[in-house]
């Protein structure tokens, strides 16, 4: 059975038709520079088997990514696949990578591997430091929190309560700005229902 080591792999992989670069990932018996490796990743994206095999090995060596690498990782692979290769590519990001990388990514998990990491975290995440150290303690070990603790907790750190003084009477056009929790974030505005403090304001932004 013929095999390829990764040089001989990538020399000839932009030769061949798209069946036979896939199905000559079975024959791959190394892995080479990560830069090149994402580039491969990346070609074979237009068959997502095939990029999540080669993305599996790649995370399975724990070679580290760049930042660019990883964002059009993250928008075309396997999710759980990607996030295991920011955790192996930490110590190579830079803060701006960790910035462009945040709509991206779950917040938690980004919270926990910059902690892991000893990473600063992206600026839209600093703001919510207390969220942090009530999600990970000193031992760096994720707790889990429900849905309903965690919007408790959001609304400790940033002092959101419902006004038992003001309803929603249907009127969103007028009604004026306030706190609620949408899509996974906070915001002061309108068009949300969760943790609504005028009472389930639904009205657009």
């Amino acid at each position: 059975m013929r095999q390829y080591d990764w040089d001989e792999y990538y020399e000839k992989f932009f030769d061949w038709a798209e069946s036979t670069q896939q199905r000559n990932l079975s024959y791959l018996t190394t892995l080479g520079d990560a830069d090149e490796v994402a580039e491969i990743i990346i070609e074979l994206q237009g068959n997502p088997a095939a990029s999540n095999r080669l993305l599996k090995k790649a995370v399975e060596s724990k070679i580290a990514f760049s930042g660019s690498d990883l964002a059009e990782i993250f928008c075309f692979n396997d999710k759980a696949l990607a996030s295991a290769a920011l955790r192996n590519s930490v110590n190579r990001l830079t803060s701006k990578d960790l910035e462009d990388l945040y709509d991206l990514t779950d917040d938690e998990e980004l919270i926990e591997i910059c902690k892991n990491g000893k990473c600063t975290l992206p600026s839209k995440l600093q703001s919510e430091d207390v969220l942090e150290k009530n999600i990970l303690p000193a031992n760096n070990q994720p707790q889990k929190i429900s849905k309903t603790g965690l919007l408790g907790l959001l609304a400790a750190v940033f002092g959101v309560r419902k006004k038992t003084e003001h309803q929603c009477d249907g009127d969103c056009a007028n009604c004026p700005e306030h706190y609620g929790y949408r899509y996974g974030r906070w915001y002061y505005g309108h068009g949300h229902t969760h943790g609504c403090e005028f009472g389930g304001n639904s009205g657009s932004s």
